[in-house]
This record gives structure tokens, C-alpha cells and sequence, in this order.
């Protein structure tokens, strides 16, 4: 199938025309190379598949993000570089200048890239970054048409990586001010039975980032700090912050705190500092739930289960999250024996007509009755879900259907 979208060498009478006339050509570059790897995972026919979807978009945007007069090309034959050959202002007498440029490239960047991000779907539930950049050709009469073109379509991806290497300092930057000025908000959402009187076992506290700063949800504000390295510090503060905003919570209420399995070894979340991190908040030991997730118990289970006896000596108890979520490590949870499992949300989700996950939710809660665990299931948004968790044994529910996290001023 041939390409609706032509490379650009097959348009440089046109460009040689444009440079001897009025001395320069904009153009403006979409980088979606890396789209490239839907080939290597998935076959050419995916990625065929993927770039159809992608001519379609830019087809049906024609005059909406960019102009009808612009000239829409490829890098190459087969390519996933996109060059749009920018039409003249109205006024043809005016040549395009950089801040030009600029404008286009913010606006494509807004959003057409989003709609283009879309067609990967469903090789990418989160589609890899799409880049913009811009460049100008400039006439020279000593260099062929190819060579000015080739000049400025370097020139624009040098652009997108400068302009994304600039955002990535600009959010490491954020999440450090929201680290070093202790910006992280902590709700508390409740778990309580399942049963007619909702009794309350305890709350969960999580995390999230200020308003304004694009980080007010926990999987943006947690996959910043893995991006930029910085996970272990923003646990740390997290989980004093979860201790110190404790005051608000029922003194015979549990509270459950997620951790990582490195942080357990933190100085400061042992010893003479523990004790006195907890007197300050005026919460004992033995209401603490120190929760990690399935995934990293698995990954870390020697040091995970040496660190967790220091805790548990002092009377604390532990949970393992997300149980389920496909990292098959039950063996291995079973030999932890904590004192909760918490069933993962997409095995609840629907798990009153899924024949699936009440399966799985069922051999679940057999193993952790079975080693003496309480089970909690998480992320119930319908009565029908706890009737079923509850018809089928499980003890504590935790979910917007039972109680929306609170949320207390920053």
C-alpha cells in the first residue's frame, strides 16, 4: 500500500522555487519514530496498521491544526517523521520568522500530538512521547534544495530534543519543590466491612501532589519521581507526612502506609527516630499497616522479610497490595504471612459477573484466610461488587462506593 503522504524530496522543485523567491521556507517537524517499536514487538502489519491510523488524523485536521496550503511530507519512503512545509503568511509579502514557528510547533504540540498519541492504541495503553520541533531553510544559492532541506529538518529535531530535554528539567524542578517545601497532600480513604453496619477497620493514606502542579494524581505524581529518580525521596516524605496528618484519624482506627521495600531500611524510619516520629503523631505501633505492594514483595522478598521482623517486633503489622495483579509470587506471600492481602482493583472491578476474577478472588481469599490473613478488597465503585466480596468471604472493603478519600486543605 502506497503512502497517502509523499516523502519530501518528491516536493523540492517546489521548495527551490520557495527559497529563490522569497529566501526561506518554515517547517515544522513530528517526531513519531518512536512508534517504530510496535514492529519489533507486534510485526509490520501493527505498525502498518498504526501509521494508517496516523495519516487518517493529519487528513482529517488538514485546515483545523495546520493550514490546507501546507505541504504535508514524509522523511522518507515508510517514515514516521512528519514535515509540514509551512504556507506563507496571508500577507505573502511577510516571511514566516521563528516566533512563528514557535507558535505553530505549541499549538500542534497541544493538540494535534495527543490525537496522534491515540493511534497506537492498543499497542500502548501510554503512548510513547511524540515530539515537535521547527526549523528554517534559508536560501543559498551554492547548495542544492536537498541539502538546505536536510539542514532544517536536523535543525527541527535538534529543536524537539532541546525543548524536551528543557521539560524534563522543568517537572524534575517541580516535583523537587513539592519534595524540599513538603507540598504532598495526604487523604485518608476508609476500610470497613462489607456487612449491613460498615464498621471501620481503618484508612489508607495517600498521596498526591498540590493543585496547579499536574501532579494532583498519585500515578502522576509517583511516575515523576520514578522518571526522575527521585521515588525514594518522595516515599520518605509521604510516609512522615502520613504519620504527622494522623492526628484527624479515629485513635482506634488503623492506618495503613504505603512504603517501599527500600525505605524500610531508612535511618530515620527506625530506631529512636520511629518512636519519636510516632509519639509526635500520638499514634502506637500497633495501629500501623505498613503496606507494599504484590510486585515489590516478590522482587525484594529476602530483604523484605529480614526488615519486616524489625517492625513487627515493635508491633506493627504489614499488608500486600494490589494481590493478584499478575506477578504469580503467592508462594511467596503465603511463606511472608501478613497480617493483610489486599485483592487488586481489576480483579473487583466486575467481579459479581466476571467468572474470572471471582475465580481468582476466590483463591485469593482461601490463601490468606488460610494463613491466617484478613482480606481486603480494593476499589469497589458498586453495591454489587460488595455483595459479592462479601458473599464470597471477604473480610474489609476499600473503594469510592464505601468512602471517597478526604480532602483537607493543602
Amino acid at each position: 500500500m502506497n503512502d497517502p503522504v509523499p516523502p519530501y524530496h518528491e516536493h523540492l522543485s517546489e521548495l527551490a522555487k520557495e527559497l529563490t523567491e522569497r529566501g526561506s521556507q518554515g517547517l515544522v517537524v513530528i517526531d513519531a519514530s518512536p512508534l517504530e517499536v510496535i514492529e519489533e514487538q507486534y510485526g509490520s502489519d501493527a505498525l502498518g496498521e498504526v501509521r494508517q491510523r496516523l495519516f487518517k488524523i493529519l487528513r482529517e485536521q488538514k485546515g483545523k491544526e495546520y493550514r490546507n496550503e501546507d505541504v504535508l511530507t514524509l522523511d522518507r519512503p515508510g517514515g514516521l517523521r512528519f514535515i509540514f512545509f509551512l504556507e506563507r503568511k496571508r500577507r505573502r509579502s511577510n516571511a514566516t520568522t521563528i516566533a512563528d514557528l514557535k507558535i505553530v510547533q505549541s499549538r500542534m504540540t497541544a493538540s494535534l500530538v495527543p490525537n496522534l498519541g491515540r493511534a497506537s492504541f492498543p499497542y500502548f495503553k501510554t503512548p510513547p512521547r511524540i515530539e515537535v520541533g521547527y526549523g528554517m531553510a534559508v536560501y543559498n544559492p551554492l547548495l542544492h534544495p536537498s541539502r538546505i532541506a536536510l539542514s532544517a529538518f536536523r535543525e527541527a529535531l535538534e529543536v524537539a530534543r532541546h525543548l524536551r530535554e528543557a521539560d524534563r528539567l522543568l517537572a524534575r524542578e517541580r516535583l523537587l519543590d513539592i519534595i524540599l517545601r513538603e507540598r504532598v497532600v495526604t487523604a485518608f480513604q476508609p476500610i470497613m466491612g462489607l456487612g449491613p453496619d460498615r464498621t471501620v477497620l481503618g484508612f489508607e493514606a495517600l498521596s498526591r501532589g498540590p493543585k496547579g502542579t499536574g501532579l494532583e494524581r498519585a500515578d502522576d505524581l509517583f511516575g515523576s519521581a520514578t522518571e526522575h529518580q527521585l521515588l525514594v525521596e518522595l516515599d520518605r516524605l509521604c510516609r512522615r507526612r502520613a504519620l504527622l496528618s494522623s492526628g484527624r484519624i479515629p485513635t482506634n482506627a488503623k492506618i495503613f502506609v504505603n512504603t517501599l521495600p527500600a525505605t524500610i531500611r531508612d535511618p530515620q524510619f527506625r530506631g529512636r527516630s520511629l518512636i519519636e516520629s510516632l509519639d509526635k503523631a500520638q499514634v502506637s505501633p500497633d495501629r500501623i499497616v505498613i503496606e507494599i505492594t504484590e510486585k515489590l514483595v516478590i522482587e525484594n522478598y529476602n530483604l523484605f522479610r529480614e526488615a519486616m521482623a524489625y517492625f513487627t517486633d515493635l508491633g506493627m503489622s504489614f499488608a500486600v497490595d494490589d494481590v493478584g495483579s499478575g506477578y504469580s509470587g503467592l508462594e511467596s506471600i503465603a511463606r511472608l504471612k501478613p497480617t493483610f492481602l489486599k485483592i487488586d482493583i481489576a480483579l473487583i472491578r466486575d467481579v459479581h459477573v466476571s467468572r474470572v476474577n471471582r475465580a481468582i478472588c476466590e483463591a485469593i481469599i482461601a490463601l490468606g484466610h488460610g494463613i491466617g490473613a484478613a482480606v481486603i478488597g480494593e476499589g469497589i465503585q458498586a453495591e454489587e461488587e460488595a455483595a459479592a466480596l462479601l458473599e464470597m468471604g471477604v473480610d474489609w472493603g476499600q473503594g469510592f462506593h464505601l468512602g471517597r478519600p478526604d480532602t483537607p486543605s493543602e
